[in-house]
């Protein structure tokens, strides 16, 4: 079993509505729900200091995630967390199996976007973990300036640009990772050619790898994020606790040991 710390509604001894569903769940997998409130960075209903405790919430900040170590320890460490948060922690690792990249901060871009627009006429263009949407596709050195003024990005601000590929017509797959071995919704199996990644990633107590396919039908990973902060997309709470966090809590608690 597990703590499982959720977020609370701010300054309110309440579940966040969009978190019911896994709070739900979660109780009825046996595992200790905990209210994290980060408005007064306390926490609520007495942590189980004989379980791991996994925080699943909305993503945090370094510094945010570092002062919710302080309040309780967590399984996955501050390091831990930011090398699979921030594409900064994971790219390198992956080269090969993921678009070609650079990280760059923002005042010193325009060489690497120019480059991927002469190659690909676009380019992908996010912060270090997360994507700004629509916007992140730019075709011009124009485009990129205008991403930076209307999002408010600083020239030291680390962007991830991206090589732009062509993508089948099909959602991606998000594969929940515990310690190496790959959950897929429905019993969905981690592609074959990307397998050295679950490898690289053995290490790691919860992360989550999305998986997209080319035009050709090559598969590719399109990210790797912290499984903590990271949503279900296509899978379902109940899923998620029974495969994937059923592994984790057996893996953590003999650890715990």
């Amino acid at each position: 079993m597990l703590n499982s710390l959720l977020p609370s509604l701010p300054y309110q001894r309440l579940i966040d509505p969009m978190w019911e569903e896994e709070a739900t769940v979660a109780r009825q997998h046996g595992h200790n729900v905990c209210l994290f409130d980060d408005g007064q960075q306390r926490i609520y209903q007495p942590i189980n200091p004989q379980l791991p405790t996994l925080y699943r919430g909305w993503m945090l900040t370094a510094s945010e995630y570092q002062r919710l170590t302080e309040l309780t320890p967590l399984l996955v460490s501050p390091a831990e967390y930011l090398a699979s948060h921030q594409a900064i922690g994971w790219y390198k690792a992956l080269t090969g199996l993921t678009p070609r990249s650079e990280i760059v901060a923002a005042g010193e871009a325009e060489e690497a976007v120019a480059a991927f627009i002469n190659q690909r006429g676009k380019c992908f263009v996010k912060g270090l973990s997360k994507s700004f949407e629509a916007q992140s596709v730019v075709t011009s050195l124009t485009e990129f300036q205008d991403l930076l003024s209307k999002q408010g990005i600083e020239p030291t601000d680390k962007l991830f640009v991206r090589e732009f590929i062509d993508l089948a017509d099909t959602p991606e797959q998000r594969f929940f990772v515990v310690r190496g071995e790959a959950f897929g919704a429905t019993g969905q199996a981690f592609p074959e050619a990307l397998k050295p990644a679950l490898q690289t990633l053995q290490n790691r107590w919860f992360c989550t790898i999305d998986v997209a396919f080319t035009s050709t039908g090559a598969p590719l990973i399109i990210e790797v994020g912290d499984g903590q902060v990271s949503d279900t997309k296509e899978w379902t709470v109940s899923e998620l606790y029974q495969s994937a966090l059923a592994r984790l809590a057996a893996l953590a608690n003999q650890h715990k040991q």
